[in-house]
């Protein structure tokens, strides 16, 4: 016959042991120090994404970039409605993303901004990596209705010419204008 012997003093402390041991593994295992890569989003947004305004009223945009990796030169057409808006002429305004030594072209057409900004290859600056604010621009609400604001052209490319290293997992987030 088993005969087992109960002392509660030996008892408790086995339990507080086990207790701690436990703890002590559910906190490893649930640590941040975890050895897995961690997943980047790189975005292109439009800021704020939709925007209400009256007839006849100026807005302004944002193109903000999030995750970029060795971003050296960005081009891009900003399509909208015409006969909803209208953008400013000589609004566009390089954001604080890039460095001084720049070059910025853009072409304001009647349903398109057409822009072009990169870093100069005389600069010895190597990509830019990151989030930031690549230009800001500015349009018109003309009549009464709604225009998607979307990209279409769209090339981001690092010193050499090629695609940035992330840009086939580029998510877009598109703008919208409410004219009322």
């Amino acid at each position: 016959m088993l005969r087992t012997v109960f002392n509660s003093e030996l008892s408790g402390k086995r339990m507080l042991f086990l207790i701690i041991i436990a703890v002590m593994i559910f906190s490893i295992s649930c640590s941040s120090d975890s050895t897995e890569p961690v997943v980047e989003n790189f975005k292109l947004i439009f800021s704020p994404a939709e925007q209400t305004v009256p007839v006849y009223t100026e807005t302004d945009y944002i193109i903000k970039v999030e995750d970029a990796e060795n971003l050296f030169g960005f081009s891009a057409e900003i399509v909208f409605d015409n006969s909803v808006a209208e953008l400013v002429p000589n609004t566009v305004v390089v954001g604080g993303f890039w460095n001084t030594d720049l070059i910025e072209m853009s072409i304001v057409e009647d349903d398109r901004l057409s822009i072009t900004i990169s870093l100069q290859q005389t600069s010895n600056e190597d990509g830019i990596d990151g989030d930031g604010e690549l230009f800001t621009f500015t349009i018109k609400g003309i009549a009464i209705g709604e225009s998607t604001l979307t990209l279409e052209n769209l090339q981001m490319i690092d010193e050499n010419g090629n695609e940035v290293s992330n840009y086939d997992e580029l998510e877009i987030t598109n703008g919208k204008l409410i004219v009322e």
